[in-house]
């Protein structure tokens, strides 16, 4: 039960940060590939809030997402303002991300704070007293991420993000602010990231500035290109998979970044869009859903019957008792 408590909170974990990139990529078309770096800017705050100062856990959590979204101006307001898109800015964001890192990598002590440096930030506290009751904490924080992020994707910010993503140009035309509308994306996307850092801290007990690399930022994008463009419900599966399946497939661990640009090809040529590409999370993708998986299960059974009919006929030809008796 543990094995599998462990695999629903990392995939929790990954699915709250893939639902930032979702929210940046996916409705604003900015590609990022940096994104580990605002996860741990936010872990590192979170945990420094509860173990140095003492802050409550939920609070914590939401002053780490917000100061990863602060930092986010750093790199999106210079980047924005010189109209960096498309793939100098997923660079520009690997930049920042991989400073980041290494700025964690190399810093031992922030004056009284000893960070750890390469050896990480160790013996987090625990915010729960049962370590398995954690998994009820990250589905609770999923559920309310994705709540929240439907309810923006829906909103007049997130139509604005939309029309930025399918034309810059028009959209500035109907009156939309492009800065302001970029900058609220990659905010609300970094403090997602921040949320999901923080819960990892929490979740080991322990930080280390490895945990964050490009391997990470690439796991993100690869959930939200391969869930789908404009969708929340895709990401939301494609990221959950990603975790489950290496775990299933270990010997193949180290083949995974191959893996994933084969997968990128193969979607990018066959389907655009992303696998559930422009689905909505509504009532109606979920009776889709549903039918779509009865008739999965119902051409199932009838693809058994029909192999075990054959079978049957087939015994029933080659025996020749049966034969002389009929």
């Amino acid at each position: 039960m543990g094995y599998i408590n462990a695999i629903i909170i990392l995939s929790g974990i990954n699915i709250i940060a893939a639902l930032g990139v979702a929210i940046l990529t996916g409705y604003t078309g900015l590609f990022t590939i940096g994104h580990a770096g605002f996860m741990a800017l936010g872990g590192y705050m979170s945990a420094i809030m509860v173990k140095e100062l003492q802050t409550p856990f939920p609070i914590a959590l939401l002053i780490g997402g917000t100061f990863a979204g602060l930092c986010s101006f750093i790199i999106g307001y210079p980047a924005f303002r010189s109209r960096l898109r498309g793939d100098y800015f997923a660079i520009a964001t690997l930049g920042f991300s991989e400073a980041i890192r290494l700025l964690l990598n190399n810093t031992k002590t922030i004056g009284t704070i000893n960070l750890g440096g390469a050896f990480g930030y160790m013996n987090i506290p625990s915010i729960t007293k049962e370590p398995g009751n954690f998994v009820w904490v990250v589905l609770f924080t999923l559920i309310l991420a994705l709540i929240l992020a439907h309810m923006f994707v829906t909103s007049q910010y997130g139509k604005n993000c939309i029309a930025v993503g399918q034309d810059e140009v028009a959209a500035q035309m109907m009156g939309v602010n492009l800065l302001k509308t970029k900058l609220t994306a990659l905010f609300i996307s970094a403090f997602y990231a921040g949320v999901a850092g923080g819960l990892l801290g929490f979740y080991f007990a322990y930080l280390s500035p490895s945990f964050f690399n490009i391997t990470k930022s690439s796991d993100l994008l690869a959930a939200v290109v391969f869930g789908g463009i404009q969708s929340l419900i895709g990401p939301f599966i494609t990221a959950f998979v990603l975790i489950a399946v290496p775990e299933l497939l270990r010997s193949l661990a180290e083949w995974r970044l191959i893996i994933y640009g084969f997968l990128f090809v193969v979607v990018m040529i066959f389907r655009p869009q992303g696998l559930l590409g422009y689905v909505e999370m509504n009532l109606n993708f979920v009776r889709s859903l549903v039918k779509w998986l009865m008739g999965v299960v119902k051409w199932f059974f009838g693809l058994v019957k029909r192999i075990f009919g054959r079978k049957s006929l087939s015994s029933t030809a080659s025996d020749p008792k049966r034969q002389k008796g009929k």
